[in-house]
């Protein structure tokens, strides 16, 4: 029986003594790390914007990059009267856009450059980093909201069609069966003129797509072309500077809204001219500009085909 007792009491302090070195011999469990949270990162381009280089925004951001760098570099088409224009007094490049621009660079401390550039390559140079940002009087379309973003309307534009005053074959849409249409290459006019040929259900005899409106328009004066699209802007300085020329031979219900645009990445930027903006709307300074280079104030609400409350077309 004690052999028994000294036995089974052998058997539990062995048992006592495995077990102990079982849980000095199980690791520890490991701490779950804290949780951080993910880095903010701002899209750039979706896939339907091909063709654009790849661009990194700056570690500290793009506003901090102008700012040290001490100069703001704005990309133009100088060509779009009454927005952007080459002064043949001064040679320089003026209008409202222009006038904005260096309201916007003189709240941030900076200088201006003016970039003039080819329009049908204008959001390629914006992301080859050739400039910061567009000003110069672009439309604001859904396949360019694929590779940039915009700020609210700087302003709005009625489209309008214009003809040699002594054309009287074409006062509609259904006029244009068959006739020869001038436009500007890679611009909103040229998308919608494709459009207005689904839209009616005609087909132009020719879609000429010139580098410039100025190439579109002498297209027209000279009889290369029955009709060029326009707008109530661009109208403006056009038939002051050759009266009797052309005439409106059709408007559209169209609105183009303008926008400043910059790259996706640059939402920095992008702040930092919304914020702009507000300011200079509500202190009438930009209404100012506006009459000063269009003779109207704009009320434009937000980019959308129905006329913006409170406008009114330009005296022509």
């Amino acid at each position: 029986m004690f052999a028994q007792k000294r036995n089974y009491a052998l058997l539990v302090a062995l048992l006592i003594l495995a077990a102990l070195a079982i849980s000095q011999c199980t690791p520890a469990a490991t701490p779950a790390p804290a949780t951080t949270e993910a880095p903010k990162v701002v899209l750039g381009p979706t896939p339907e914007a091909t063709g654009l280089a790849e661009y990194v925004a700056p570690p500290g951001g793009l506003l901090e990059e102008i700012k040290k760098r001490g100069v703001l570099k704005n990309g133009v088409e100088c060509q779009n009267p009454p927005g952007e224009y080459f002064d043949t007094a001064t040679g320089k490049c003026t209008g409202f856009s222009i006038e904005m621009t260096q309201k916007f660079a003189d709240s941030l401390g900076v200088k201006l450059e003016t970039i003039d550039t080819a329009w049908s390559g204008v959001i390629p140079s914006l992301y080859t980093k050739n400039f910061d940002m567009i000003w110069s009087d672009m439309t604001i379309t859904d396949a360019r909201k694929k590779a940039v973003s915009f700020t609210t309307p700087v302003g709005c534009d009625q489209v309008s069609w214009i003809v040699k005053t002594d054309n009287a074959t074409i006062t509609k849409p259904e006029d244009l069966n068959g006739k020869i249409v001038a436009t500007q290459l890679n611009s909103a006019a040229e998308t919608q003129a494709k459009d207005l040929e689904k839209q009616y259900n005609i087909k132009y005899g020719e879609l000429k797509s010139f580098d410039h409106f100025d190439g579109a328009f002498l297209a027209v004066k000279t009889g290369q072309a029955d009709i060029g699209t326009s707008t109530a802007w661009i109208n403006l300085p056009m038939f002051k500077q050759d009266p009797g020329t052309f005439k409106v031979a059709f408007t559209l219900p169209i609105y183009n809204y303008v926008g400043v645009a910059v790259r996706k990445q640059d939402a920095d930027l992008l702040q930092a001219l919304q914020d702009f903006l507000k300011k200079v709307e509500a202190s009438g300074e930009m209404a100012d500009l506006q009459y000063k280079y269009y003779g109207y104030g704009m009320d434009c609400g937000d980019p959308g085909p129905n006329t913006p409350s409170g406008w009114k077309p330009p005296s022509q």
